[in-house]
């Protein structure tokens, strides 16, 4: 199992993306409000707000997906599911995306969620 986690700079893409995870049976994600820390830097120390902005259409706030995958194929169809939304990755302010190992779960049916798709 892979934890999932992706950054949306273009939070006018959530809902796409999470309509496309619904389609593509990729159930049980987490979507929280979340700032850089150039952003947040900024607020607190105007002499520091050239880190916070990088171009006008640059937004101040973006969402974090979290998600559980089964394996690498899963975490593959997330990749493409993103990338089919905000184009490529590599492209600065679209997304940031990224997976870690899940060692322990504990008050999710992880069984069901394998099984099923959750």
């Amino acid at each position: 199992m892979e934890l999932v986690v992706i950054v949306l700079n273009k939070t006018d893409l959530l809902d796409e993306i999470l309509t496309l995870f619904m389609r593509y049976k990729i159930k049980g994600a987490t979507v929280l409000d979340s700032s850089g820390m150039g952003h947040l830097i900024s607020n607190q120390f105007p002499m520091f707000s050239m880190f916070a902005e990088l171009g006008e259409e640059r937004e101040a706030n973006s969402k974090t997906i979290f998600t559980v995958v089964k394996d690498a194929d899963e975490r593959r169809e997330v990749l493409s599911i993103v990338e089919s939304v905000c184009g490529d990755l590599s492209v600065p302010d679209t997304a940031i995306f990224f997976s870690v190992p899940v060692n322990f779960t504990k008050g999710i049916d992880i069984e069901n969620k394998l099984e099923e798709g959750f």
